[in-house]
């Protein structure tokens, strides 16, 4: 099976683990486990569709929808079968939400926010997706980054002290992020590096601004050509000494 006929039998792979038992996807899902650039894609694809998902679920009908709907439907005749009805109505509702979704994926693609980025990032890091590479030394862990072309910043003094544990590379509106992990003792830390175009408010030479999520902490900051954000499975106070002008 190549990677695009496992990506698109994937692409039906519905929300949760109902699909997981049968049987064709069971291919597809055990080459996820050997090709790391699928793995990063399925990931990617399951969190687009639960932010969809979560959004369609926030979003009113129109007022009327059901009414204009059915106004568009032909009369039918008594003794007609109620199937034609059924299956207009049904067309356009999913023309409806097939216009939605492209709408808001195309607003999304173009105007995420410093909030979309720190909670797509921080979904990455929770679903503990599979390192692209691993190694316990910072000079490897360059030399990949590099090799492929990667956002490569310097690394703030207080996070380079610590045990790397490897990196591997996600995607924000269309941008390549480089993720690169850490483990000090019982703490993780995670930092993402982008190119400062993909978040714009975010001000470069400004000093880190931190924020929480459950027992996480966020500090995002910006120099003249990258987005940093640190991400540590920690207190706020004990965070600090991992960014620069701690």
């Amino acid at each position: 099976m190549t990677t695009e006929e496992a990506k698109r039998i994937l692409a039906a792979y519905r929300p949760g683990d109902q699909d997981r038992v049968e049987s064709c996807f069971a291919e597809a899902l055990q080459k996820i486990e050997k090709d790391p650039e699928l793995a990063r894609w399925f990931a990617q694809e399951r969190e687009f569709n639960r932010a969809v998902a979560a959004h369609l679920g926030s979003v009113p009908v129109p007022f009327g929808l059901k009414t204009r709907i059915l106004a568009n439907v032909a009369p039918r005749r008594a003794m007609k079968s109620r199937w034609p009805t059924a299956l207009t109505a049904a067309a356009v509702a999913f023309l409806f939400f097939a216009l939605l979704i492209g709408v808001w994926r195309g607003w999304s693609e173009h105007f995420g926010s410093l909030g979309d980025y720190e909670q797509e990032m921080m979904s990455f890091v929770k679903l503990q997706p599979p390192l692209e590479m691993q190694s316990l030394e910072m000079g490897p862990i360059k030399q990949w980054i590099s090799e492929r072309k990667m956002p490569l910043a310097e690394i703030p003094p207080g996070i380079a002290a610590v045990e790397t544990m490897g990196c591997r590379i996600l995607s924000f509106r269309g941008k390549p992020v480089t993720l690169i992990c850490f483990c000090h003792g019982q703490t993780v830390a995670h930092l993402f590096m982008v190119d400062r175009a993909a978040l714009p408010a975010l001000k470069a030479g400004k000093p880190p601004v931190l924020s929480s999520q459950a027992d996480w902490t966020i500090a995002t900051w910006a120099d003249q050509h990258y987005a940093y954000m640190v991400a540590v499975h920690d207190r706020p106070a004990a965070a600090r000494k991992y960014l620069p002008h701690a």
